[in-house]
Formats: C-alpha cells, sequence, structure tokens
C-alpha cells in the first residue's frame, strides 16, 4: 500500500471513455467537493479528454479517423469539429456533474489565460501539439482561481499565438497542468493501471520496468502515452502520480483517505 498522502491542489485527469462512468463521476465528483470543503481544503484542476466524443462526431460526420502511436491525426480541416467535441460538449458534461456535486466548475482551454504554450508536435498528426507550462504570472492567475473557489476544467484543446486551433493529448495538458502547479496527478480511465501480460495490477513502477514492457508489447498504445507522461510528471513536480480506473468502487474512499489508486510511479 502505498503512504497517504496530503496536497493543497490535486490535478485529475479523466479520460473520454471515463466521461461515459456518469454514477462514477458523480460519486467522484461528491468526494472531491467534500475534500475542497474540508479542513485542509484540497481544490482540484479537473482535465480531460474526449476521445469516444470525438470519434463518434467524426464518423456521424462520415470523417475520417487514424491515429499513429496511439495520438490522433488532426487535419486543421477537422479541427473545428475536435474542439466542439473537446471544448464544447466534453466540457459541458464534466462541468454539469461538478456543478451538481457542489463544485464550482469553470471550463478553460489549455492554453487560457497562459497556463500553457502549444509546441507543433509530429508533423504528421497535422494539428497535434505538445504543451509546455506557462510562467510564473500563469501559475498566479490558475491559483487565483482555485482560491476563489473554483473548480478548472481543462478541455485538450489549446490555441497558438495566432488564433489556430490545436488538439493536445490530454495526458500532456494534464502534465502541463500538475507542472505549473507543482501538483499530484492521477489519470482515471476505464482500466484499473498499468496491467502485466497476464493482466495483474502493477501497484508501483518503475521507468525502466515501464520501457521493458514498452518494448515487449505488454504497455502498447495509448498506455504507452500515458505512462511515458506519468514519468514526466513524476520528474518535473517531484509529487505523486498515479493511474487509476475511475470504475473502481473504492476510488472514492482511496482519494478521502489521502491513498493513490491504482498504479504509482516512481522515479527510484
Amino acid at each position: 500500500m502505498t503512504k497517504p498522502f496530503k496536497a493543497d491542489v490535486l490535478v485529475v485527469k479523466l479520460s473520454g471513455k471515463a466521461l461515459t462512468a456518469d454514477k462514477a463521476l458523480d460519486a467522484l465528483f461528491t468526494t472531491l467537493a467534500g475534500s475542497a470543503a474540508s479542513a485542509e481544503r484540497t481544490r482540484v484542476v479537473l482535465v480531460h479528454g474526449g476521445g469516444v466524443e470525438v470519434d463518434a462526431l467524426m464518423r456521424g460526420l462520415g470523417r475520417r479517423i487514424d491515429r499513429i502511436e496511439g495520438l490522433r491525426v488532426s487535419p486543421a480541416e477537422d479541427m473545428a469539429v475536435i474542439a466542439g467535441a473537446l471544448a464544447g460538449t466534453c466540457s459541458l458534461k464534466l462541468r454539469g456533474a461538478a456543478q451538481r456535486a457542489g463544485l464550482m466548475p469553470l471550463g478553460l482551454c489549455a492554453t487560457d489565460a497562459g497556463i500553457g504554450r502549444v509546441v507543433p508536435a509530429d508533423p504528421r498528426l497535422g494539428r497535434v501539439g505538445v504543451i509546455e507550462p506557462g510562467d510564473s504570472a500563469a501559475k498566479r492567475r490558475l491559483q487565483a482561481l482555485l482560491d476563489a473557489g473554483f473548480t478548472p476544467v481543462i478541455s485538450s484543446v489549446g490555441m497558438d499565438a495566432a488564433g489556430a486551433l490545436w488538439n493536445i493529448n490530454a495526458d500532456d495538458a494534464a502534465v502541463a497542468s500538475a507542472a505549473l502547479l507543482g501538483a499530484p496527478l492521477i489519470f482515471l480511465s476505464d482500466v484499473p493501471g498499468v496491467l502485466d501480460a497476464n493482466k495483474h495490477l502493477f501497484e508501483q513502477l518503475n521507468e525502466e520496468q515501464a520501457e521493458t514492457l514498452i518494448a515487449e508489447g505488454v504497455i502498447s498504445g495509448g498506455m504507452t502515452v500515458k505512462v511515458r507522461a506519468a514519468f514526466r510528471a513524476a520528474a518535473m513536480t517531484g509529487k505523486p502520480v498515479a493511474a487509476a480506473s475511475v470504475f473502481d468502487p473504492m476510488l472514492p474512499n482511496k482519494l478521502a483517505s489521502g491513498q493513490l489508486p491504482g498504479t504509482t510511479f516512481t522515479l527510484e
């Protein structure tokens, strides 16, 4: 069992599949609202993807869906659709659930108020960018929102200096937010964490072990992106990083007691 942790701010990244878990999200947000109102006042930043919603909208419009190494190919002509699903439908759904639980959600994209900066990624991916954390002024702006009682809900869409839309991998967006705030990070999806070849959960995983599992194909696709993002977050923040399932019935209790769920990523 991992040691209990305490944090003034916690970054929680929700995958697109996690967004479909209505009852689990209600339980999670109720716990987070309780933590925010407690004596410890752990404030929360939510970062979300929305691949399921994007895929459904793209198919409905007859658009082609391609991925390279787990990352969505995002041509410029598709960005209005992608942004509409992520910053629109998915963001509003999460904000509605957070509001029902008693939180005060505020929708942002990954570059609003300078909290992140877009850097173009692999040109084969089109309008896909890597997000870098903002500067100290951006940290103060985001911290001011938290201090005022807001729960930022950050979508994985960004804009460059010219206002062009970019698709940001949501795991990278979560890392940037955690790095900006120096906060612990928990990735929540529909899987319990990192699994070995026999589908058993790794409670802890170091980077050397992870790269071996990637080379062997045990970790692949989108999980490769998530795992590498987790180790970047651990290195940049020096704080706990974990990956777990939003469907874990014990998740709210674990978070309420300061326990890290799922797989914890360690630099040791």
